[in-house]
């Protein structure tokens, strides 16, 4: 069961959302424990002006399921491992790197055996802290952390109506050329954003994972799911689809991916 200060259902806070932010998963049965950790990711970010979306959890549940399948590129779930009516956070974090090595796990106990547990489960953990041994500092340590390896990843800058915008190349599904408004559309994995620069000023400022599939369309190779070469269309995650692809640029493509 998932609870919500804005309902009785979930247990969310979002703070200045945009078009790309920091997404944390904080999982605790504990309701005391919980605000702890929400205080000290407001501390941190009051700090800086990076923007972030936190949701509360008791435990693993659809609503926990829901917001693993999100596309979010900057994810931070803390754990805690002992939960009770659910699974352990170590079998949660099992779940997540069943699809998601992307994003960053943090493991609390009230018992410091079971954190070197937790570090020998694969899981991939960033680190794991005791809620009995100076919790607060080492969480805000590394949390710190974190936010510093997410702030690493590669970003495009823009300005659209007077609004300056942020996005990671992670989150790009593909960008395409308005012909009409002389503008191009860039499709991310949440929404999508009309900007005044030509096809060959967004060649020049993303990396060489963008392939121009078209002269209209220029496409984040990592995001491919599928390819009906048939017919055409390249297919990304939740069904997001294209079908600007030129007969004469299968073959670079192909270079590029390797589908079904």
């Amino acid at each position: 069961m998932v609870e919500c200060k804005s309902s009785k259902l979930t247990f969310c806070k979002q703070i200045r959302k945009r078009d790309s932010m920091i997404r944390f998963a904080v999982c605790d049965d504990e309701k005391e424990f919980r605000t702890r950790v929400v205080k000290a990711i407001d501390k941190i970010f009051m700090k800086n002006t990076i923007e972030y979306e936190i949701e509360e959890f008791i435990g693993y549940d659809n609503k926990f399921e829901e917001f693993m399948e999100q596309s979010y590129t900057s994810k931070i779930y803390i754990l805690d491992i002992e939960l009770k009516n659910s699974i352990s956070g170590i079998d949660i974090a099992r779940k997540i790197r069943k699809s998601d090595w992307d994003s960053i796990i943090i493991m609390v106990t009230s018992h410091f055996d079971l954190g070197y547990e937790a570090l020998k489960a694969q899981i991939m953990l960033l680190d794991f802290i005791s809620k009995y041994d100076e919790c607060e500092k080492r969480l805000t340590a590394v949390l710190k952390k974190a936010i510093s390896n997410i702030d690493h990843k590669k970003i495009l800058i823009f300005e659209t109506n007077g609004i300056s915008h942020r996005i990671y190349l992670d989150d790009i599904l593909y960008v395409t050329k308005d012909t009409v408004e002389r503008k191009c559309i860039i499709r991310t994995t949440y929404t999508e954003f009309a900007v005044n620069k030509t096809m060959n000023q967004m060649i020049e400022e993303l990396d060489d994972r963008f392939y121009l599939t078209h002269r209209s369309c220029l496409v984040n190779t990592e995001k491919i799911r599928t390819i009906d070469w048939k017919n055409n269309i390249i297919y990304f995650e939740k069904d997001e689809s294209i079908d600007l692809l030129a007969r004469d640029k299968k073959k670079g493509l192909k270079e590029f991916v390797s589908v079904d």
